[in-house]
């Protein structure tokens, strides 16, 4: 595969190593670090680079998801890198120290497999829904925290009716996040897999995860890898405990699930189950994935092994 400095020569390109805090943000502003494949530049604005027609991001970070939506309804075509962990390999294939111009030279150097385009209607649907998933995550924090100074304390002080009305907003927050991703094809296939509907955790987990990696890179992104418990993606391990704990529960209850699930929660120790059907989990939306790709490659591609 050739790098994507040698593919274009037609088109502007710009390649970035993206800034959490380039804009507002708790800590001190740190640009964006650019490079147009002759020098080397800081912009704190990722829309000051629209005079480019393509960008080549090394992260997506929510703290600028509007101005990559801006870029792209002007008509510029922004990537980002799939898997970032490629960065860190290429360092140290030629012995080099981290820092933002070294990591977006190199970042000129991955073939464009490597890397995702972004479309408006993707960016439409993160800017929807990433307010309200952690919406739903602090509400989830907050409830499980009062109902543990009650358990401890042994004192309500009215906190029951504070845990009420955060549950009543909880479940209507989970209602619109199920709701805007109900039509998605890979959350429809996983769910149709795992027997559940209206999963908010489910939904959760089909736009957070990083689905076209594969499952044992998943798995140390989640913390299920030995010595990897505290993946990139760590946090979205509750959801995926959350999902298999409702799934065990359900086959403890004799609620109708699938031969696999009720295998699992009838003859492990609960935590056991719990851990296995974390991994069915992942394994169904890997394979909900590709089922979902299929009709884009002609249906001929195979999931087996992945």
């Amino acid at each position: 595969m050739r790098a994507l400095r040698g593919t274009r020569t037609m088109s502007k390109v710009i390649f970035v190593d993206t800034s959490k805090t380039a804009r507002g943000g708790r800590r001190r502003k740190k640009p964006h670090a650019c490079y147009d494949g002759e020098k080397t530049f800081e912009v704190y604005e990722l829309t000051k680079l629209g005079n480019y027609n393509e960008i080549f991001i090394d992260s997506l970070f929510a703290e600028f998801y509007d101005e990559v939506l801006e870029l792209l309804k002007r008509g510029v075509k922004v990537y980002y890198l799939k898997d970032t962990s490629i960065l860190k390999k290429l360092r140290r294939q030629k012995g080099l120290k981290k820092s933002d111009v070294i990591d977006v030279i190199l970042l000129a150097n991955i073939p464009r497999d490597y890397f995702k385009q972004l479309t408006v209607e993707e960016m439409e649907r993160r800017t929807k829904l990433d307010p309200l998933i952690n919406k739903y995550q602090l509400l989830t924090r907050r409830i499980a925290l009062l109902r543990q100074w009650i358990k401890n304390d042994g004192w309500d002080y009215g906190l029951s009716e504070v845990i009420k009305l955060m549950g009543k907003d909880k479940e209507n927050v989970a209602r619109k996040i199920v709701e805007a991703i109900s039509n998605n094809a890979i959350y429809r296939e996983a769910c149709k897999m795992l027997g559940v509907r209206d999963s908010v955790e489910l939904a959760i987990l089909v736009t957070k995860l990083p689905l076209h990696l594969p499952l044992v890179k998943l798995k140390g992104l989640l913390g299920f890898t030995p010595n990897k418990n505290k993946g990139r993606y760590y946090e979205l391990r509750w959801h995926v405990t959350a999902l298999a704990t409702c799934l065990y529960m359900n086959a403890r209850k004799r609620v109708s699930v699938s031969e696999e699930i009720a295998e699992i929660a009838n003859y492990l120790p609960r935590e056991k189950a719990i851990y296995r059907l974390g991994l069915m989990i992942l394994k169904a939306l890997r394979k909900a994935y590709f089922i979902a790709a299929e009709p884009l490659a002609g249906g001929s591609k195979s999931h087996k092994g992945r």
